[in-house]
C-alpha cells in the first residue's frame, strides 16, 4: 500500500557545508580552511574532553560547545574538530588561551597547542596540536601541551 501526501516537501534544517550536526559548529574541513587564511601570529588550541567512563553524549557536547563559545575572546574562532575535541584559532598567547578555555569547558578537559608558523601547512598545525592533545591526555585533566 502506498500513501501519497499533498503539500510541500519536508526538508532537514539548513546547515552550512561541513557543519557539525550536533553542535552546529564548523567542522574539521572548515577548520583547515580557516587555519590556511590566518596570519602566522595565530595559533591553535585543541580542547579535548577527558573520557570519564561513559560515551560522551550530545547533551555534553552541546554544553561544552556553549561554554567554550562563552569563553572566546574577541576574534577567536571555534570549531568541532573531532568526536570529543573542539578547536579554537586564536591570536592570544596560546598558554593563556588554553588556561581560559580549560577553565570554562565545564567538564574534565585537556589541551594541545600549536602555533601557526610561516610555511607550515594547516594540516600540519592540526596534527601537531593533536599530538600535544594526546600527550596532555596522559597527564590528565587540566594539562596543556604545546608543539612548536
Amino acid at each position: 500500500m502506498t500513501t501519497l501526501l499533498d503539500g510541500p516537501p519536508v526538508s532537514a534544517p539548513h546547515r552550512e557545508p561541513d557543519t557539525d550536526a550536533v553542535t552546529l559548529l564548523p567542522g574539521r574541513a572548515a577548520l583547515l580552511d580557516h587555519l590556511t587564511l590566518r596570519t602566522p601570529a595565530a595559533g591553535l588550541v585543541l580542547v579535548g574532553l577527558v573520557p570519564y567512563g561513559s560515551p560522551i553524549g550530545a547533551g555534553v557536547l552541546l554544553a561544552v560547545s556553549d561554554s567554550l563559545e562563552g569563553a572566546l575572546a574577541p576574534g577567536e574562532w571555534l570549531a568541532r574538530s573531532g568526536a570529543a575535541e573542539f578547536a579554537v584559532v586564536t591570536d592570544a598567547d596560546l598558554d593563556d588561551a588554553a588556561a581560559r578555555l580549560l577553565g570554562h569547558a565545564g567538564v574534565p578537559a585537556v589541551a594541545g597547542l600549536s602555533p601557526l608558523t610561516p610555511g607550515r601547512p594547516a594540516a600540519e598545525v592540526l596534527r601537531l596540536a593533536g599530538l600535544g592533545l594526546a600527550i596532555a591526555r596522559l597527564g590528565g585533566e587540566g594539562h596543556a601541551v604545546r608543539y612548536r
